[in-house]
């Protein structure tokens, strides 16, 4: 089956959503691994106030384009995109992700069961190693730990084994609980029973609180026989400092959703505790403390 132009048709089978930050780099090699899929789809772009060449870039494509004036967020953006979509599936696709072709065709086969929501593919680096992706939800205290960077020094303790889960075999298909969000496939019928990405993260912990509201309704299969190459880091690196800030704002948000308010407190005291060991630790290394 073609690929279908906007207005042709009312409906589609899949409806990609790239959501870009400033992606021109990587947007042009990721919007053309979709068109190598055969399948009907349409494409919508999400642009949150990009100043790179994007709007350059996607010229060449038969996209649907959304531009905002104004950076407020991934999830506020996927859920224009999914609010637009036309397809009986919505591809979340980063644009520093690049499919392999009959990739979302292998994802399609095993979508078709009425219990499965979500399907994942492996993920590999440029260089072609496989990326941790698949995580379960995480306890009150291991997410504290990773809330505070704090995490790779218990890396051996269970609680946080269990949620980061280090040996789990990436060669073998099966039912997971959270995976990485930068390439999935999800039946629409799954923003309809939880609703939509929430709005109140801008950035962080957005993915691990939409896949803790979907435990129970829908699983999430993880195929390892279907690979998408992403580049890690690719555009929220280009938030420098801000970055920081924003991670430990959607860390206190996900705390007071999920966790009592006791909690929140004690994320809060981390958080600033945290906050000051990475500013102490800049002004040394900019005074040059400790160099011969």
């Amino acid at each position: 089956m073609g690929k279908s132009r906007e207005g042709i048709l009312k409906t589609h089978l899949v409806s990609f959503i790239v959501v870009n930050y400033n992606g021109g780099e990587y947007l042009h090699r990721c919007l053309s691994s979709i068109e190598k899929e055969a399948f009907d789809y349409e494409c919508i772009l999400i642009d949150n106030a990009s100043i790179d060449n994007t709007r350059e870039v996607i010229e060449k494509f038969n996209i649907i384009s959304i531009f905002n004036e104004e950076n407020k967020g991934y999830p506020l953006a996927i859920n224009q995109g999914i609010r637009k979509a036309k397809g009986k599936y919505i591809f979340l696709l980063s644009p520093t992700t690049f499919l392999e072709k009959g990739s979302v065709s292998k994802m399609l086969e095993e979508i078709k069961p009425n219990d499965i929501g979500i399907v994942a593919p492996m993920l590999i680096d440029l260089e072609g190693e496989i990326i941790h992706s698949i995580r379960s939800i995480p306890t009150p205290i291991s997410f504290i730990l990773e809330g505070i960077g704090a995490s790779k020094l218990f890396q051996r303790v269970k609680f946080i084994k269990k949620w980061k889960l280090p040996y789990f075999d990436y060669s073998k298909s099966g039912e997971v609980e959270q995976p990485m969000s930068c390439a999935l496939l999800i039946k629409k019928e799954v923003f309809k029973e939880i609703g939509l990405f929430d709005e109140r993260f801008f950035l962080y912990f957005s993915d691990v609180d939409f896949s803790k509201r979907l435990l129970g309704k829908f699983k999430t299969l993880y195929l390892s026989t279907t690979k998408v190459i992403h580049k890690l880091g690719g555009t929220t690196a280009l938030l420098g400092p801000r970055r920081i800030r924003i991670r430990n704002r959607d860390f206190v948000s996900y705390l007071k959703k999920h966790h009592p308010a006791s909690l929140i407190f004690l994320g809060i005291l981390i958080i600033v505790v945290g906050e000051l060991h990475y500013l102490c630790s800049k002004l040394i290394q900019s005074l040059g403390v400790g160099k011969k």
